[in-house]
């Protein structure tokens, strides 16, 4: 006796920028009918090129309407009346949580597939981010180096957050994680000039986009550092939200472990 086969969904809209990145790079062409308006966002998604070529949308339950997609794909952090409303109208919800480690990204790479029937490409896609990110733990020597990401208006990425996952993996000590300083949360400059870390991750000004929250990396105090501290960008929206595009965020700050630590004989940075 043969079981039937759900055919996939031909009208899916994303309203969340990490859900949309998702679906742009599994959704099969015509699939993927709206993404939300921040995808093109440089600055929050990975492929903000990719999605200057779908409609965008703002979230709302009035738009998904109008759409009558198969399939709304959200996250747990997006407008928080929208979902429940579609889901009393009888819509198809598929809600993701925000990954805050690297562990829950194949997860939800698989699961994105599940739902476009695109299990084929999901595993290929989420096998490869396990190889790649095994390759770069493997890879790492020496004592781990101290490092923190100092956001806009010195804003710091501590423990539990994304940025933090992605340190551990590339075998870096996050001083702010250390101090006890959880999520996103303000980090005196005081204390980062005191501790003085082997790497600062700051943030990337848009030329296009200037604004005060930036200055921070032209600070004369993180300037002060010295030689001794290595500056580095992550590349833009790598480390928003959880995709196999966060591996780039690793090999970033892999790569600068690497100029900071010398491996012992015998040893090989990643």
């Amino acid at each position: 006796m043969s079981v039937a086969v759900a055919a996939p969904p031909s009208r899916v809209m994303s309203l969340n920028v990490c859900t949309d990145q998702l679906a742009m790079l599994l959704a099969t062409p015509g699939q993927l009918v709206s993404v939300s308006e921040l995808a093109s966002d440089p600055g929050l998604s990975f492929h903000s090129a990719l999605a200057t070529s779908y409609p965008h949308n703002r979230g709302l339950a009035e738009e998904v309407l109008v759409a009558k997609p198969d399939v709304v794909i959200t996250g747990a952090y997006s407008l928080h009346n929208t979902t429940p409303l579609l889901r009393r109208l009888g819509y198809r919800i598929e809600e993701f949580q925000y990954s805050q480690t690297l562990d829950t990204i194949p997860g939800e790479i698989r699961r994105m597939g599940a739902i476009l029937g695109a299990t084929s490409r999901a595993e290929e896609m989420a096998s490869s981010f396990e190889s790649e990110l095994s390759r770069i733990e493997a890879g790492r020597c020496g004592s781990p180096p101290t490092a923190i990401a100092y956001d806009q208006n010195g804003i710091a990425m501590g423990a539990g957050s994304l940025v933090d996952s992605a340190m551990q993996a590339a075998g870096l000590r996050n001083i702010a994680a250390e101090l006890g300083y959880s999520g996103m949360a303000p980090f005196p400059l005081e204390l980062l000039v005191e501790k003085k870390p082997d790497i600062v991750v700051l943030p990337e000004p848009l030329a296009d986009t200037p604004a005060l929250a930036d200055l921070i990396a032209s600070h004369p105090a993180i300037r002060a550092l010295g030689q001794g501290t290595l500056r580095i960008h992550l590349p833009r929206g790598s480390a928003s939200c959880g995709g196999p595009f966060v591996i780039e965020a690793v090999k970033a700050l892999a790569e600068a472990r690497r100029r900071v630590v010398s491996c012992p004989p015998g040893g090989s940075a990643p």
